[in-house]
């Protein structure tokens, strides 16, 4: 007798005997498995449409170097021609612009140098006119522009049209010389990108003098490594020098927290999912126990009958994690934009035309999908083997609940939940810059937790039945009683569904509350430091939209305080820049006027003052550098290392990067940089601010295409951005509450069934199909109650834990941790009001059940 066999002629048929539950089994494993792949496709997909942008954008360029946003000096340039070993080192303008007219989007603008770029970059151009030889000579007119084929049929411009484009000057006007080809650079970010002369461009763009990057290629018999060393030692401190793929890896480390937080919650819907497979099981085992008896008898050994439901379960998963590879390309498809629109507003521009996966990725997860679930069945199959065969052939009656929790089971809880507790006391008592400070520490806390509690679960099922029958079940009649009896009886298989509900509305709670810890620590910042009537940038305020800003001149400022009605001004100015290897924020403001209007939270120190060389920085920054008030940095600028010295340590939330405060007379000294990204305007009492913005709008109508936006609005946008920035979160929690209620579904239909007599019993002295179904559907709600309020006190302890490892880690100790109590009054609802509606079909048929028939059931 092989398993094989069994497999084929036992296992079927009983899977057709038992469709529903195992459909259910298998759509809760399939839904885990869902998340999982959505996710990784999600990320793939960002991450290779920025590598891809990056490599299109290079050409053959091996090397870049670059320094702040704004640009360097274009000296540097020969510096880097005159190095040995280059083969060629051409300079590069990239910035932002966008269209007159048209759509509200923005697209890039990449200055090339004319005579040399094609040595990096292959461009193919249309020209209806003429044959153009060398396809970049044209562009030495200084109007002339490329767009590419799909932005040019997109907008609906012809060659040579008149075009007018949004720059740093305002209002330019481009003649349209030619069209490229859907071929390198102008099939980067999805054709958002046009091509000018680079001077053309500096002038535009108020680059004079300055460059954003140069890209090297190498002669033959260099190596990258020494042609670095080389460029480096060439150029003054404070410059990257990087290959393209460094780029794209910087991306993908500034992803990885989310990345991170994502797996996390997908890896909790998978484990939802085995509490699923661990109960289906479980039951198999109980209504096949008679089946198992005899499958003995005739010679199969406890290892075969083992194998036979490890066997199943394979074979099921296998099918479950296929069907869960479908789902997730579905889910990754509906929100892969909204991720992609994310990512472009906080780490950089993204234009996501397909998704992309690889096969390791999906068989990955189909392997996990079945891992999860043999793990899960693995401990029922094991007693199956326990129940003599004698005893299982003779129908006795089944050992239930001899006690609520076995030693070792009780041993492992309070391990678990006392190692979690030793965990976190650790990682609050080391120093910042221990490597223990840091999400793995706290998630392996949570997890420990969790699953700490999760076997507790029978024991705290038990107090809470014993509460009920106390307090509550006399009120509820004969059919509250006998639910409270079928609970306690069968605890420890209703104590898994319970456990699958506590997963999820702890789940639910923990990311409502770290989230709502987040939004309310942004949004009182953004009160605090803005507090203006008017914004006024000159593309979408967060980028968001495809509309990237665009810089306007510092002497907007005065043009704005002359509108009547204007009683101040403040310009601000942010831009990346590469410090200590990493990617930091720089922000300039006007520190004599910006206080005024303004909250700065300072957590050490005091303001700088302007015109110095001094600088305030973020948690962040001072608790991974361990910087402190009254100690000096040395920051990387266009002219060489200065030094300042650091005032104060400020709240910020701008960047989980770290943030760098500088006042905007010392920033344009430095930086040579003289343009702002946005103007805070602040309206004379007792004006209208509409009335204040409409002549802002006429001032500069023809000149410049601006955003001018009252405040409100500013912070309405940035309560979207934040509220989009959790919708994977979002869906990934309706996942794991509707495998627990799947889980609830599977385990009422087994109670129901193993029940059929002794309905059938109660139906006979008089029981109503009514009261049959108030049974079940009581029994439904208790154990959604029960697993609601264990899930909301886990919920808001693991809550803050995530808080620590997330937040608190990337953005400064001063976030406060706010517990979202609407959702954890809308989880409770949500856990009973789930449950009931899953004990809605065991009910119906419960009700159903003909007395005669289950009177002679067996």
């Amino acid at each position: 007798m092989t398993v094989t066999n069994m497999l084929r002629h036992i296992s079927l048929k009983h899977i057709r005997h038992q469709k529903v539950r195992t459909a259910i089994a298998l759509f809760g494993i399939a839904l885990g498995v869902s998340s999982m792949t959505s996710i990784d496709i999600v990320n793939t997909s960002v991450i290779r449409s920025l590598e891809d942008s990056i490599n299109r954008i290079t050409g053959r360029a091996v090397l870049q170097v670059s320094g702040a946003e704004s640009g360097f000096s274009e000296e540097m340039l020969e510096r880097v021609q005159k190095i040995p070993g280059v083969e060629y080192a051409v300079p590069v303008i990239e910035t932002n612009a966008s269209l007159a007219s048209g759509s509200e989007r923005s697209f890039v603008v990449l200055g090339v140098d004319v005579l040399q770029d094609s040595n990096i970059r292959d461009y193919s151009v249309t020209d209806e006119s003429s044959d153009i030889p060398d396809p970049l000579l044209f562009l030495a007119r200084p109007d002339s522009i490329l767009l590419t084929k799909e932005m040019a049929h997109r907008e609906g411009i012809r060659i040579d049209q008149k075009l007018q484009v949004q720059t740093v000057q305002g209002l330019k006007n481009f003649t349209v010389r030619g069209l490229l080809e859907p071929d390198g650079p102008a099939k980067a970010l999805g054709g958002d990108i046009a091509v000018m002369d680079v001077y053309a461009a500096q002038l535009a763009f108020g680059k004079e003098g300055r460059i954003d990057r140069i890209d090297v290629s190498i002669l033959r018999g260099e190596t990258l490594d020494s042609m670095k060393a080389r460029i480096q030692a060439a150029l003054p401190e404070g410059y990257n020098i990087d290959t393209p793929a460094g780029r794209s890896r910087q991306i993908e480390n500034l992803m990885a927290r989310f990345r991170k937080s994502m797996d996390l919650i997908s890896f909790m819907a998978l484990f939802v999912g085995m509490y699923l497979i661990y109960n289906t099981v479980s039951i198999s085992v109980v209504q096949r126990r008679k089946e198992i008896g005899i499958l003995r008898a005739l010679g199969a050994t406890q290892g075969q009958i083992i194998r036979l439901f490890l066997a199943e379960t394979v074979v099921l998963s296998l099918l479950a994690s296929i069907l869960g590879v479908g789902l997730g390309l579905f889910f990754a498809k509906l929100s892969i934009s909204a991720v992609a629109q994310t990512v472009s507003s906080m780490y950089g521009r993204s234009q996501v035309t397909d998704l992309a996966f690889t096969w390791y990725s999906m068989l990955k997860n189909i392997g996990i999908g079945i891992a999860a679930s043999v793990i899960a069945a693995a401990f029922p199959a094991r007693s199956s083997t326990q129940v003599a065969p004698v005893s299982a052939i003779r129908s006795l009656p089944y050992a239930m609940d001899g006690t609520v929790l076995n030693k070792a089971q009780k041993f492992f809880s309070a391990a678990l939940i006392t190692l979690a507790g030793i965990i976190i006391l650790i990682y609050k008592t080391v120093g910042l810059a221990s490597p223990i400070r840091n999400s793995m520490t706290t998630t392996l806390a949570m997890i420990c937790l969790l699953l700490g509690i999760s076997l507790a679960a029978p024991l705290f099922l038990k107090w809470f039945i014993t509460l009920y029958r106390s307090f509550l079940a006399s009120r509820l009649g004969a059919s509250g009683r006998i639910a409270g009896l079928n609970i306690e009886k069968n605890l420890s298989r209703n104590a898994v569904a319970v456990a699958a509900v506590f997963f999820s509305i702890s789940l639910s709670v923990s990311s409502s509350s770290m989230m709502n810890s987040a939004r309310k620590g942004v949004m009182d910042y953004i009160d605090d430091i803005e507090n203006s009537d008017i914004i006024i940038t000159s593309g979408h305020p967060l980028a968001t939209a495809g509309a990237a800003t665009i810089p306007m001149p510092l002497g907007m400022r005065q043009e704005l305080e002359a509108v009547p009605g204007v009683q101040s001004v403040d310009p601000f100015r942010k831009l990346f820049m590469n410090f200590s290897g990493k990617r930091v924020l720089l922000e300039a403001i006007d520190i004599v006027t910006w206080p005024k209007h303004n909250t700065c939270t300072i957590i050490d120190g005091k303001l700088m003052t302007r015109g110095q060389e001094e600088i305030s920085v973020n948690e962040t920054i001072a608790d991974k550098l361990g910087v402190k008030a009254g100690g000096v940095m040395v920051l990387p600028t266009p002219n060489g290392p200065k030094s300042f010295v650091v005032t104060a340590i400020v709240l910020s939330y701008a960047s989980d990067a770290g943030v760098i405060f500088m006042d905007m007379e010392t920033y344009e000294r430095h930086w040579n940089d003289h343009v702002a990204d946005m103007f805070s305007v602040y309206v004379k009492p007792g004006n209208d601010i509409a009335a204040v913005r409409a002549s802002i709008q006429d001032r500069f109508k023809g000149k410049r295409k601006m955003f001018v936006l009252p405040a409100l609005e500013f912070r309405q946008e940035i309560k979207k951005m934040l509220d989009q920035s959790v919708v994977m979160n979002d869906a990934v929690n309706v996942l794991t509450l509707l495998i627990a209620g799947f889980g609830i579904i599977v385990t009422l239909l087994a109670s129901v069934l193993e029940r059929t007599r002794e309905i059938g019993i109660l139906r006979s002295i008089g029981m109503k199909r009514n009261q049959v179904s108030a049974v079940v559907l009581i029994e439904s709600a208790l154990i959604g109650m029960a697993g609601g309020l264990l899930g909301i006190v886990a919920g808001v302890i693991t809550g803050w834990i995530n808080l620590e490892g997330f937040f608190r880690l990337d953005f400064g100790a001063s976030l406060s941790y706010h517990i979202h109590y609407p959702s954890i009054g809308s989880a409770l609802l949500l856990s009973i009001g789930l449950s009931v509606l899953a004990g809605l079909y065991p009910a119906k048929r419960a009700a159903k059940t003909n007395i005669v028939e289950a009177l002679s059931y067996e």
